[in-house]
């Protein structure tokens, strides 16, 4: 089996501890993986800085698109693993685990992984958030938010309603969300490693589901 883990920027630079939990966690297991990494708060400063020059929004797309390559790049060095820059619609995987970045601009990290998820015939999104999972509201701006245990992709696209910006945080991209939806996929939203194991294993988890 191969799984698609969207492993988001601010994941990998506030969680660092769990990060190689992570990488621990995958070598344990003796499926598949293909990771794609995002541009995290390093990315944002360097779009701000682009847009100083008055850079193209395309162009500050590209600042965010090789952000995610230098974060795979190290991940891939720190922990021994494969490295690619391919198109992720045309992505295979030879060896254990796989990290690359994004491909085009306008496309987030979850739509890389979504594409991605596709051509390696994945039917599951690991998407390792800062958040324990999907909540009825936006956590940053209320306290009595609930956690949702699962969630289909009607209710899904209502909490992602906004305009797709470079640098831009979502629960999950609702492009991203329609290519799973359309192929079958199934995304679990998680800020704990040990649900990979537990979800591959038939075991309730601690994040959300959506199918």
């Amino acid at each position: 089996m191969t799984a698609v883990i969207s492993l988001g920027g601010s994941f990998l630079f506030d969680k660092k501890e769990e990060t190689s939990s992570l990488f621990k966690e995958l070598k344990s297991i003796n499926d598949k993986f293909l990771i794609v990494t995002g541009g995290g708060p390093i990315a944002r400063e360097y779009i701000d800085f682009g847009k100083n020059f008055n850079l193209r929004e395309k162009d500050l797309h590209g600042i965010g698109i090789k952000c995610t390559h230098v974060n795979a790049w190290i991940m891939s060095k720190a922990f021994k693993t494969d490295y690619t820059a391919v198109d992720p619609r045309k992505i295979r995987i030879k060896n254990r685990i796989t990290l690359t970045g994004g491909y085009l601009p306008g496309w987030t990290t979850d739509t890389c992984a979504a594409y991605a998820a596709v051509s390696t015939r994945s039917k599951v999104i690991f998407n390792m958030s800062k958040e324990n999972g999907v909540y009825d509201k936006d956590p940053r701006k209320f306290r009595d938010v609930q956690l949702l245990k699962k969630v289909n992709f009607e209710r899904l696209y209502s909490l992602t309603k906004g305009k797709r910006v470079p640098g831009m945080n979502f629960i999950f991209d609702p492009l991203a969300a329609k290519i799973c939806k359309k192929n079958g996929i199934k995304i679990v939203v998680t800020s704990d490693v040990n649900d990979i194991k537990k979800y591959l294993k038939n075991q309730e988890i601690n994040g959300t589901v959506i199918e």
